[in-house]
């Protein structure tokens, strides 16, 4: 989708308008209340850069159900307590100009029995390390309860009014796992091949999506450079972008370690290989944080969005830094 634009350009894609090209996405997370309710430090945290002029502020990784959370101070979006803090978040947030995402999560096996209550589970069982409980492989039943969990967790992202629901296909978290062939070894419609080991992923994407209420745009949060070297390769992110391309994700979020990083022995960037088997916007994200970065990255015109670094954020009126960069 993308062409030749300013960074301060609006993005217009109806029913979703973003003032600017700029997206602060979550760089630091367990900034919430033990409960996983907003605490005052995760509000300020997330206001100054809507006051800054971010366009798009995605919140970091809220659990959808207790039993995929995966520290003690994550942000919660399970259960009605939940829903005070956040709706009074998104709205400060929104009346500062930003649009506002929330990143929808389950850690799946990475987390402890005593911080998430039960015995994780995950798609198949896997060590991942002594920080984590052995997870137990997930049934069919399980399988329909996660469905269910993240729509109810969808709809309580609409409750709050939030603009777009990103859902978390990252950060070795459940849907990250399922994806990975070195950590999901199922023999049934939910392993083999990427269509099965991403079939949860898109049965969830698609169950928000025939909601009769849905109306809130959805992205896909994902990274593959950790699959590498089981083998993923060109075909594989051509056949995982075909699932998500089917399930009619409204935008996409590839993570890499360097936003400049070339993939598959190719002179491509993910972002490039992204463009090149999707149609929808795409954000940029890994380790941007200079103007010289930016402008590289924007003149691959493969992008829509570009999620800045911490380091640009940690500049006093950043935004105004970088117009004065983009002009020089």
């Amino acid at each position: 989708m993308a062409q030749k634009f300013s960074l301060f350009d609006p993005l217009v894609m109806e029913p979703f308008k973003c003032r600017n090209r700029v997206v602060f996405s979550p760089y630091q997370e367990n900034m919430a209340n033990r409960d996983g309710t907003v605490s005052p430090h995760l509000f300020s945290h997330y206001l100054s850069a809507a006051r800054e002029g971010a366009g798009l502020v995605i919140l970091e990784s809220a659990y959808v159900a207790r039993q995929g959370r995966g520290t003690y101070n994550q942000l919660g979006i399970s259960e009605e307590i939940h829903l005070e803090g956040l709706f009074r978040l998104v709205s400060a947030l929104k009346a500062e100009g930003a649009k506002v995402g929330i990143r929808l999560s389950h850690a799946g096996a990475r987390t402890s029995e005593e911080i998430c209550g039960e015995q994780p589970l995950g798609p198949s069982v896997m060590n991942l390390g002594k920080d984590f409980t052995q997870n137990r492989e997930m049934d069919e039943d399980d399988l329909e309860e996660l469905i269910l969990l993240f729509i109810h967790a969808a709809e309580r992202a609409e409750e709050v009014d939030a603009d777009l629901i990103e859902i978390n296909g990252s950060q070795q978290y459940l849907l990250d796992q399922c994806l990975s062939a070195r950590y999901n070894n199922r023999s049934d419609a939910f392993g083999g091949e990427i269509k099965g080991r991403m079939r949860l992923a898109v049965e969830i994407i698609k169950a928000i999506k025939n909601r009769t209420s849905a109306k809130t745009p959805i992205s896909y949060y994902f990274s593959i450079h950790d699959k590498l070297e089981d083998g993923f390769d060109e075909k594989e992110l051509k056949d995982l972008l075909k699932t998500l391309n089917d399930a009619k994700v409204d935008f996409l979020h590839p993570v890499s370690l360097h936003v400049m990083n070339k993939f598959f022995d190719a002179d491509l960037t993910l972002v490039e290989w992204v463009n090149k088997f999707a149609k929808q916007p795409i954000i940029a994200d890994g380790n941007l944080k200079s103007p010289q970065i930016l402008k590289e990255v924007m003149a691959l015109q493969s992008a829509d969005l570009f999620a800045l670094d911490r380091t640009l954020f940690s500049r006093p009126n950043w935004l105004a830094f970088l117009q004065k960069k983009f002009v020089e």
